[in-house]
């Protein structure tokens, strides 16, 4: 391909494939697993990764804490995650994935962003920085509103 409209289009519809995808893939894990994606991701890095406080999973998540706070509620509330006061600071509340949180988490098949996460570090360093230059491109052209990101 070397006209410049295909290519762009071939780019819009690969994007357009992986949002459909994540999309698609999100309400089968509702409907067969009883778990959204963003409850998923949360399992499997603090299941990864160990106790995390609610701005770690925040940001790991690309999203505002005032978003993740009821969503960590209520994870906790289904038995998901147990939240306990940090004991050096006791404004902070860290949260640990359960047993039971593990168990869900072991039973879904991985979300397209979850993949991305796993397979990307594997890649060489030129050409995650080729990747990274791309996207961030990608992000700047479609002239995202920022009060739309959450």
């Amino acid at each position: 391909m070397s006209d410049p409209r295909e290519l762009s289009e071939s780019i819009v519809r690969n994007l357009l494939s992986l949002m459909r995808y994540s999309h698609r893939l999100g309400h089968r894990l509702r409907r067969e697993h009883g778990i959204s994606g963003r409850r998923l991701s949360v399992l499997r890095y603090l299941g990864e990764s160990g106790e995390h406080s609610v701005s770690e999973i925040s940001h790991y998540l690309n999203l505002r804490d005032g978003t993740v706070s009821p969503l960590l509620d209520g994870m906790a509330q289904d038995g998901l995650v147990t939240k306990e006061r940090c004991a050096n600071d006791s404004r902070k509340v860290l949260l640990k994935v359960t047993e039971y949180g593990r168990e869900v988490a072991a039973s879904a098949p991985m979300t397209a962003f979850g993949l991305l996460r796993q397979e990307l570090p594997t890649l060489s360093l030129n050409e995650l920085s080729a990747i990274d230059a791309a996207v961030a491109r990608i992000v700047e052209l479609a002239q995202l509103d920022e009060s739309l990101m959450e």
